[in-house]
């Protein structure tokens, strides 16, 4: 066969270090732009994660015809949802005598049972207050403030009632760059609000 005659398959090497070089460019000018969607996503993360709890203890009050609260631990960073009382029964049952020898919101948060008179006879407040949702902040994210709602050591809580209504409050995350955002509830609608900074 001639040299004319046969067909080249493949990249010479200028060409394959063309292509090289143009894929490096490219990432350089985009490689800034990936770093700073990825900045805020903790906050954005743990702004959402407050979001829902509200839906879901709204939605848990008014379905279930029941008193909820969302406990916000500002120590451990972490917000749970529960039951403040059985279905028709007086709001703020549980919270009786906070620091008590009754348990109180301290073992709720940690987890363990409590029982509003120390036993199970019947009588007002003898059931085991039920945990929901135990969800936590992310890493770098912590409560920066809170108002609004009650407060108890470092532990922020707000009821919810089965009309739908809830104490209106703000609670203020902050990562450790300096971001902040605010979630604001309003007690008459229940709607919740995000702002930056």
């Amino acid at each position: 066969m001639t040299r004319a005659g046969r067909r080249r398959t493949g990249f010479t090497l200028v060409e394959v270090m063309l292509v090289v070089v143009i894929i490096g460019i490219a990432s350089a000018v985009a490689l800034p732009t990936f770093a700073k969607s990825f900045r805020g996503a903790k906050l954005r993360t743990s702004t959402r994660m407050v979001l829902a709890m509200h839906r879901n203890a709204q939605s848990k009050a008014v379905l279930g015809q029941e008193y909820t609260a969302l406990l916000f631990d500002v120590r451990k960073g972490t917000v749970e949802l529960v039951e403040q009382s059985g279905p028709r029964k007086m709001q703020d049952s549980f919270f009786g005598e906070i620091g008590g020898s009754g348990g109180g919101m301290g073992s709720v948060m940690s987890g363990s049972d409590f029982s509003g008179d120390g036993g199970g006879d019947g009588g007002g407040g003898g059931e085991a207050v039920s945990s929901f949702a135990l969800r936590k902040l992310e890493d770098t994210v912590s409560f920066e403030s809170f108002q609004g709602g009650k407060e108890i050591d470092e532990l922020f809580y707000v009821s919810y009632y089965p009309s739908g209504r809830c104490e209106g409050y703000t609670v203020t995350l902050a990562d450790d760059e300096g971001r902040r955002r605010s979630v604001t509830v309003d007690p008459i609608t229940g709607k919740a609000k995000v702002k930056d900074g």
